[in-house]
């Protein structure tokens, strides 16, 4: 859907970005918290200080590890009906979220999310047609934390049949996913050529990479699984005040993680990445603004520049309880991140409810984007000669035809000002949960098979005696 995309940087200013970045990988370098990274970027010619955690990349690993990595990753699910290719053309929409509260679709009070909720979310995930991947929206705090994150993954594995994106905390949290995705792939060398996972994988701003996730990303790259190097700079705290020095961040921290991942395993997929925000000068937190979805639009375009694919943040939809001021987080937030041109983008919703608003607005802004076609056909003139002057088009052959074209949002109120009433409870809202609990009551995502199942409570049972063994 090229029509959305917006640019702002020219090429000169692309160019002139992407040498800075150059500049601070050799000179400044990165900070690297494994030895394992360490090994492989000397290997490749790097120059390396093991006391000192850091690597200095020359100009030419950045160019051949830009030369080996795929331009096109094609996303799989466990039902192959919701495949889908990042070739840059469309945006790919995620249910996303991930905090330790979620907002009770039944009472709407916010609360510690559980397993349950996780389970309940990707349902509602799954049947929703504007999300084509999710990652998990909530976190499993009934589960031991050692255990929380591969418990999240694999629930959300039950619970959809579509693409699961996720995060590991460690290369063996890393080796155990592999290992759950390969049984329900069919094995390995299965799961490479048709990855149903694909994991972010964070830098910390500025230009360092912890082992944890690190040795991860290495992981994933040798099985193939595609990986999101998503950077999450703050502008003026974690990166420079001006736009243009974060974007040499996100830059320089997007193309040392591909050096690693494709000097750890040529060929492998990874996906160009950033959650940058902007820090609000008052407080120090992060807020969304037009700076972030600048930043989102430049990173965007570089990683267009390269011929990479790109996944970036969305909104973060904080006001899960409050319909006016999530409306306008939600809807301006979505609004401004379609136009990068990005192939992923993560939508953050922590209730169910929200992420069916979400589905909704995401529906109206790619409907205008759409446009509506002109021909003999459309314009309709036979109908409007025979309907004449005074008369009416409900009874034409032609309205019949083309009525589902006008699309009906879910979320409107058919009650006028005369005939409404005022009532303190949102009657948008309310339709939203009406629809999760009749979601959740009908929808059945495909199971995995038993003998699968089988297979995966056997890995679950091992995962969960060597990491309670280590706390």
């Amino acid at each position: 859907m090229s029509e959305l995309q917006m640019n702002f940087l020219s090429q000169d200013e692309i160019e002139t970005i992407h040498n800075a970045s150059l500049e601070v990988l050799e000179n400044t370098g990165i900070k690297v918290m494994s030895d394992k990274a360490l090994d492989i970027l000397k290997k490749a010619g790097a120059n390396v200080d093991y006391e000192e955690n850091h690597a200095g990349i020359p100009r030419s690993l950045v160019e051949e590890a830009l030369k080996r990595a795929p331009k096109t990753i094609k996303y799989c699910a466990r039902n192959p009906k919701y495949d889908f290719v990042l070739n840059k053309q469309e945006p790919h929409f995620c249910a996303d979220g991930e905090p330790p509260f979620i907002f009770d679709w039944e009472t709407g009070k916010r609360r510690y999310s559980t397993s349950e909720d996780v389970a309940h979310c990707s349902v509602v995930a799954d049947y929703l047609n504007n999300v084509h991947f999710l990652w998990t929206m909530c976190t499993a705090n009934d589960i031991p934390a050692p255990m929380q994150g591969l418990t999240e993954f694999v629930t959300c594995l039950r619970n959809t049949e579509k693409h699961v994106e996720h995060e590991a905390l460690n290369a063996r949290n890393a080796q155990y996913q592999i290992e759950i995705a390969a049984a329900i792939a069919g094995g390995k060398e299965e799961l490479r050529k048709r990855p149903i996972i694909s994991a972010i994988q964070s830098p910390i701003s500025p230009l360092r990479f912890d082992r944890g996730s690190i040795e991860a990303s290495i992981e994933f790259a040798k099985a193939g699984v595609p990986v999101v190097y998503m950077d999450e700079p703050l502008a003026m705290e974690t990166s420079p005040a001006s736009l243009a020095g974060t974007l040499v961040i996100i830059n320089a921290e997007n193309l040392a993680s591909l050096v690693i991942s494709e000097f750890a395993s040529s060929g492998a997929p990874a996906v160009y990445s950033t959650a940058a925000c902007v820090a609000d000068s008052s407080s120090g937190r992060a807020v969304e603004s037009s700076g972030a979805s600048l930043l989102n639009l430049g990173s965007a375009q570089i990683a267009h520049y390269y011929g990479l694919p790109c996944e970036i943040s969305g909104p973060a939809a904080l006001y899960l309880s409050l319909w006016v001021p999530y409306s306008y987080e939600a809807a301006i937030g979505i609004n401004r991140n379609l136009h990068p041109g990005a192939d992923l983008i993560c939508g953050y919703a922590a209730s169910p409810e929200a992420l069916f608003i979400e589905n909704e607005f995401i529906a109206s802004i790619l409907e205008l984007a759409q446009g509506f076609e002109v021909n003999d056909n459309t314009l309709a003139l036979d109908v409007i000669n025979r309907v004449g002057p005074g008369g009416t088009f409900l009874g034409e052959k032609h309205t019949l035809k083309h009525y589902k074209e006008l699309k009906q949002p879910k979320l409107s109120d058919v009650n006028t000002y005369r005939t409404g009433e005022w009532q303190d409870v949102n009657p948008k809202l309310e339709i939203a949960k009406q629809r999760v609990k009749e979601i959740l009551a009908t929808h059945k995502p495909e199971p995995i098979p038993e003998d699968v199942e089988k297979e995966i409570s056997q890995i679950l049972n091992r995962a969960e005696a060597e990491f309670l063994a280590q706390n």
